[in-house]
């Protein structure tokens, strides 16, 4: 296998058949495009998510806290607290371990959650810092959103703009060399976006204004994310790619390292499908976040529809900030 995501094909061979016994207290369990799941506990739910970060370097601590929380903003979950595995290889220096912490309480206090606990643990089996991150959520029963949930005929939301998260990764990590080819300008706005990767202002407005689904565009970006969230509600869906709203930077930084915009880490942006689509436009807006329609959930088939007709969307392969590497960045 390579590197990044398992194929979906093997996650259905070789994970979903094997996951213990089916509890009746879980109202959500694990399956394809569902990040979270959810536990009954009376008038409330608990929902529950858990994200490793691997992509990053100088920002994975901020990330590892923001990137879970995200997951239970795509249930219209309020998050509570997190717990941090923290890995790290042989001969680190203290001053690494104190970094990431320090990024981590910072995005903590960002988001008002609590750090509940963790492992921190030296280890030959890692080359680079691995951070594992289970966020935990409160959400009133009945009032939670999953991604299996949209119906045919729902708009197709997206908020903010695509691709945030990979543009802030790769605007930092190679900052030396893309300052050779870009002004500090350019680099300093691409690097801002990591300020905007935080979906749980438009998760928990959207879940209160009659989102039928959501689910956080994160790697394989968002033909990942709607190839998932159709998937998972067992129906098609159809992305128009001239609506979809890529930053200059972006787009920029994009072609400099030849990958495709429309298959990198989204974290910062949302899909949403909902039959009323205005009302929760409406009230994003109302608080400063931008959205727009970029497609329509179909009875079958997933395709992304470009000014030369139709192509299939297929099952998420490896996101493409992992195709960054020695062997192809630019001189």
């Amino acid at each position: 296998m390579e590197v990044g995501k398992v194929p979906v094909e093997i996650l259905k061979r070789s994970v979903f058949p094997y996951l213990g016994v089916k509890r009746k207290e879980v109202l959500v369990h694990s399956q394809l495009g569902e990040d979270s799941s959810i536990i009954d506990f009376g008038e409330y739910v608990a929902v529950l998510s858990t994200d490793p970060i691997t992509a990053a370097d100088k920002l994975s601590g901020f990330l590892s806290v923001i990137i879970s929380c995200n997951d239970l903003a795509s249930c219209g979950a309020k998050p509570i607290g997190i717990l941090s595995t923290i890995l790290l290889p042989e001969g680190t220096e203290e001053a690494t371990l104190h970094g990431i912490m320090k990024e981590i309480d910072r995005a903590a206090k960002k988001l008002g959650i609590e750090v509940l606990g963790g492992h921190t643990e030296i280890t030959s089996t890692v080359n680079k810092p691995i951070i594992s991150t289970t966020a935990i959520g409160i959400a009133k029963k009945g009032e939670y959103i999953t991604t299996k949930g949209a119906k045919i005929g729902d708009d197709v939301i997206v908020t903010k703009a695509l691709g945030l998260e990979g543009t802030a990764i790769l605007a930092t990590d190679y900052e030396d060399l893309l300052l050779k080819h870009y002004d500090k300008d350019f680099i300093l706005k691409a690097q801002s976006f990591i300020n905007e990767i935080n979906v749980i202002e438009e998760g928990l407005t959207a879940a209160q204004n009659g989102a039928s689904a959501m689910h956080d565009i994160t790697e394989g970006g968002i033909l990942g994310a709607a190839y998932e969230i159709a998937e998972a509600s067992g129906l098609g869906i159809e992305i128009y790619e001239e609506k979809l709203p890529i930053r200059h930077e972006t787009k920029e930084i994009c072609r400099f390292f030849g990958i495709n915009p429309l298959k990198l880490i989204s974290s910062g942006s949302m899909i949403i499908t909902a039959s009323d689509s205005s009302k929760i436009i409406d009230a994003l807006n109302k608080t400063g976040i931008s959205a727009t329609i970029v497609g329509k959930i179909t009875k079958e088939g997933k395709y992304l529809v470009t000014a030369h007709g139709k192509k299939e969307i297929t099952p998420p392969e490896r996101d493409e900030i992992y195709l960054v590497n020695k062997d192809r960045i630019p001189t």
